[in-house]
């Protein structure tokens, strides 16, 4: 299974989408009670679900790993891993899964600057206070400690989408 960590609009979601169209892998579609984005589909890009249904979900020991991550809570349900999976984790979901039995993984951090990271966000439309919290709060949550045991870094904004996705097939292809 193809790990994919990053700060917010790092280039983790374009690179799923493209390892998927152009690789042929799966996403492994995680829960949230996150409000979906202008253009997002539920059941492709998360599927998205009520507070009280997400509490259920966890009642009933169905996650493997769950995560607050900017006030909405994100899960990944243990029927859905599986080989030749993508999934985008923040670090304590990659910690979870790099200790635990869910082997082969391999992990990509994709490493964004702070400025890049901004304009991306501005260009997708997100509000300016949101931006500004998501930046703080990812230089802690994304800090080098943070990310230790990831196998592969790769400089987001140094590659294209294609580059990127280019670059993790033939790393998972070369491991597997």
């Amino acid at each position: 299974m193809i790990i994919i960590i990053g700060a917010s609009a790092s280039g983790k979601t374009e690179v799923v989408k493209k390892l998927i169209k152009e690789y042929g892998y799966k996403k492994l579609v995680t829960y949230t009670t996150r409000e979906k984005r202008i253009g997002e589909i539920d059941g492709i890009d998360y599927n998205f679900i009520s507070l009280d249904a997400f509490n259920k979900l966890v009642q009933n020991d169905e996650f493997f790993e769950t995560v607050k991550y900017n006030n909405n809570y994100y899960g990944t349900l243990k029927k859905d891993i599986g080989i030749s999976k993508v999934l985008i984790l923040d670090p304590s979901g990659f910690k979870k899964y790099n200790n635990s039995i869910y082997k082969p993984i391999i992990s990509f951090f994709l490493y964004s600057s702070k400025k890049m990271r901004e304009e991306r966000m501005i260009k997708r439309g997100d509000r300016i206070d949101t931006i500004k919290e998501r930046l703080e709060n990812d230089s802690i949550i994304f800090s080098c400690e943070n990310i230790e045991g990831v196998n592969y870094i790769i400089n987001s904004d140094a590659l294209t989408i294609s580059e990127i996705a280019k670059e993790i097939n033939d790393l998972y292809k070369r491991e597997c």
